[in-house]
């Protein structure tokens, strides 16, 4: 079944195509190192967790979403200058750390929320007290924009692993419930990842008790993992608590999130020195699983396993060597 899935999002579970044992390879192409890593990801991040089925799992996430900005083939370009190019049109004040994340924000944003934001800012920025007119504004957008949006950040198909995430943190395993989000993080696209970064950068600092006050009456945390969980997650499966808690498990990690588990690494390396050797890496690939089975050959072993008691318990009974206290002590 982990073939199957691994066949599914092009990931080779065995050797690449011409890629021949005991035929050491000069170079690993692009391809090659890629599969490597997207199989490598999946085993560890199946080890962590328990999925259920794995029929179309990460099958959404491994896609690029159409609606947002940066797709693999955009051309890249410095955080520095978008930020400038912000921050002139926005006519934004010195930024401080607040400020800076919620543009980075904006970044992903279509050009009518930036007019609008244009639009709302004070013309005057010699005013100190209009520096929390920004952050009411700017927050406000944010939110705005992410509530009309119809999907979520995190694909809803990929509920088993958000449940086996929320499993761990519940269990209190924070170690593992970070290396399983590490990992299913580096299965999602690009775009999608850093869109992500950033939103979580933003919340975390925005939730702050010391930084700018979202409403009177409720702290910065609670108002932002009210309004925004389901920026991050929607599904009907999980409660409202379970989606809470995932979210303030990002946040709280959102600096840790997008790195690579160590394990990973050492993984994904033994098995590329592997392949460049020309040595099978599935001889020793550091992974059991076990075989899943159908309803009928479980029955029929079943029904074999008795034939086999039954057998054991007559030639017990018919061996005249046993005692008879033993036999009853036995069977």
């Amino acid at each position: 079944r982990v073939e199957e899935l691994l066949r599914s999002i092009n990931v080779h579970a065995s050797l690449p195509p011409k890629i021949m044992v005991n035929e050491p390879p000069r170079l690993l192409s692009k391809g090659v190192i890629e599969d490597v890593w997207k199989q490598q990801t999946l085993l560890r991040l199946l080890q962590l967790i328990e999925v259920p089925l794995l029929e179309d799992i990460l099958m959404s996430s491994v896609k690029t979403k159409s609606d947002s900005f940066g797709k693999e083939d955009d051309m890249i370009i410095s955080n520095t200058f978008l930020d400038r190019e912000v921050t002139c049109s926005l006519n934004l004040p010195e930024l401080d750390s607040w400020l800076y994340a919620a543009i980075e924000c904006l970044e992903y944003f279509p050009d009518q929320f930036l007019v609008m934001v244009s639009q709302q800012l004070p013309q005057s920025t010699d005013n100190p007290s209009s520096l929390n007119t920004y952050k009411k504004i700017l927050f406000d957008v944010i939110v705005k924009y992410y509530s009309q949006k119809k999907d979520s950040l995190l694909a809803t198909q990929d509920l088993d692993i958000y449940s086996g995430i929320i499993e761990l943190i519940e269990k209190g395993k924070m170690d593992q419930a970070l290396e399983a989000l590490q990992l299913y993080l580096k299965l999602l696209a690009p775009n999608i990842i850093e869109e992500l970064h950033r939103l979580l950068t933003f919340l975390a600092i925005a939730s702050e008790s010391e930084s700018y006050r979202l409403q009177k009456q409720f702290e910065n945390r609670f108002v932002i993992i009210k309004t925004c969980t389901k920026f991050i997650l929607q599904n009907r499966t999980l409660s409202k608590t379970q989606a809470e808690l995932l979210t303030q498990f990002l946040m709280d990690n959102h600096s840790e999130l997008f790195k690579a588990p160590l394990t990973l690494l050492e993984l994904t390396s033994r098995r590329l020195q592997s392949l460049l050797e020309g040595q099978d890496p599935d001889i020793n690939s550091g992974f059991t699983f076990c075989q899943r089975i159908t309803t009928k050959e479980y029955e029929d072993q079943k029904q074999q396993t008795n034939q086999y008691l039954l057998a054991l318990i007559q030639a017990m009974d018919n061996d005249p060597t046993v005692p008879l206290k033993q036999k009853k002590k036995l069977i």
